[in-house]
């Protein structure tokens, strides 16, 4: 009965053997979501928790419904959305428990649970202070899964605050503390797989600080580690952040013809957030090859997936990607609501910023095309470059500086600004065949005659 135990616990159930009922809705539950079959966990852990009452000693009632909440939080997080309301309960309240209880082993799961809740959220003031919890309870733990789930919470949330430098080092320092032996230990304690995950947020930040090539090298081993894993989560998640780099590359081709699979497994497996990325990924893609109400409709129609979930966390970045494609059909003034939405996001305090260079990358661009304001556009490009290189965002200052250029180019002293293209370009030691780099490359070639 070890690979039924769902009929164990009815039995025990039917029985009226409370303890050991409740103990089996719970494996029952954990190895239902081992296989990413989310939903039928979420029954049998409300089974478990109906039973709570009936359990007399306060201590094991408190324990089972620690071990309950914290599985169904894990659970939740999968299908309903990391940043739901029911996730953010399911994990105060087992945190409660610990504290109340004693349960100090038993805190990690909660506490990275309620890290993760308010990262995806964008409330990242709070999740600052969660990692940081989290890392200097490490230190005080012989624990490396501790260590590597800590030091993963860390470098995200230095990701979206834009400090791509430090994300990088803290991401590095968890792959490099990642086991093998250890992945059914992550899951268990986190409902991720950190040697998936954390291998694909450093190949965005990889990418942003100038390495295009490492970037989607460390995302084909994520990949890797996902399908030798047979886990769908983790592979839904490797499929949906790898587009997001080769969004990031200029590749909208590759988006293209790698959107249906991640769409058609998030579908399969109902999995809310990975399902509203890919579709705004696959929309991008559709509006940069020439389907623009295709691409537009596919894009607000993800964003409002996450927005009903309160996913925050990549609003300004989906915003921008409306902008860069009605930019690209000359819709100026869609482009000007969609980077007005972005702008009022970064000026929340603890916003996410890591895409704040880009959008006034954007806004420049769309003041340049839409009535030829030099001026107003040289401020926005002015502004995103001095942020792009406060963050070491190397590769949103190439198109900063292409952006210049260009503009340079219309007042007839491009020229002027060649010493600076060139200079950027000369600092990049790989990705020469990507799109940024080709097209800063052709001016370079030919200053004054495109």
């Amino acid at each position: 009965m070890a690979s039924q135990p769902e009929i164990v616990a009815h039995h025990f159930t039917a029985a009226s053997l409370v303890e050991p009922a409740i103990d089996y809705w719970l494996k029952a539950g954990q190895q239902a979501a081992r296989r990413s079959a989310n939903a039928e966990a979420l029954n049998h852990f409300a089974r478990g928790l109906e039973l709570l009452p009936k359990i007399d000693d306060p201590t094991l009632r408190n324990k089972s419904e620690l071990l309950l909440q914290t599985s169904l939080g894990h659970s939740l997080r999968s299908i309903k959305g990391w940043s739901v309301d029911s996730v953010k309960h399911a994990y105060t309240r087992a945190l409660q428990l610990c504290k109340d209880s004693g349960f100090d082993e038993h805190t990690l799961p909660a506490v990275f649970g309620l890290w993760t809740w308010n990262f995806l959220r964008a409330a990242l003031g709070e999740a600052q202070a969660l990692a940081e919890h989290l890392v200097n309870t490490a230190e005080h733990v012989d624990d490396s899964v501790h260590k590597v789930l800590a030091h993963e919470a860390l470098g995200f949330t230095l990701f979206a605050n834009g400090k791509f430098a430090a994300a990088h080092a803290a991401l590095e320092r968890s792959i490099g503390m990642c086991e093998d032996s250890k992945a059914a230990a992550y899951l268990d304690l986190s409902a991720q797989d950190p040697r998936v995950h954390v291998r694909l947020y450093d190949g965005m930040a990889l990418w942003l600080l100038g390495y295009p090539d490492q970037a989607l090298r460390i995302c084909a081993e994520a990949r890797r580690y996902a399908v030798t894993s047979q886990h769908p989560f983790s592979e839904a998640m490797a499929r949906t952040i790898s587009l997001r780099v080769h969004q990031l590359r200029g590749e909208a081709a590759v988006v293209a013809g790698q959107a249906d699979a991640a769409i058609a497994l998030c579908e399969e497996h109902e999995f809310v957030h990975y399902l509203a990325m890919a579709l705004i990924l696959r929309g991008w893609a559709t509006a940069q090859q020439g389907e623009f109400e295709k691409g537009i409709a596919e894009i607000q129609a993800g964003l409002e997936k996450e927005r009903a979930t309160d996913a925050l966390l990549f609003e300004s970045y989906t915003l921008g990607l409306l902008a860069d494609a009605c930019i690209k059909n000359e819709r100026y003034g869609q482009a000007f609501d969609f980077l007005d939405q972005a702008q009022l996001r970064l000026d929340e305090e603890n916003s996410a910023r890591f895409y704040a260079a880009e959008i006034y990358r954007l806004l420049g661009e769309t003041q340049l095309r839409s009535n030829r304001d030099l001026d107003q556009a040289e401020r926005c490009f002015c502004k995103g470059l001095e942020i792009a290189r406060e963050q070491k965002a190397k590769s949103f200052e190439l198109r900063l500086c292409v952006s210049i250029y260009d503009l340079y180019e219309l007042r007839h002293n491009a020229d002027t600004y060649r010493p600076q293209l060139g200079e950027i370009c000369g600092s990049f030691s790989e990705g020469f065949d990507t799109t940024d780099l080709v097209g800063a490359k052709a001016r370079l070639k030919a200053p004054g005659l495109r």
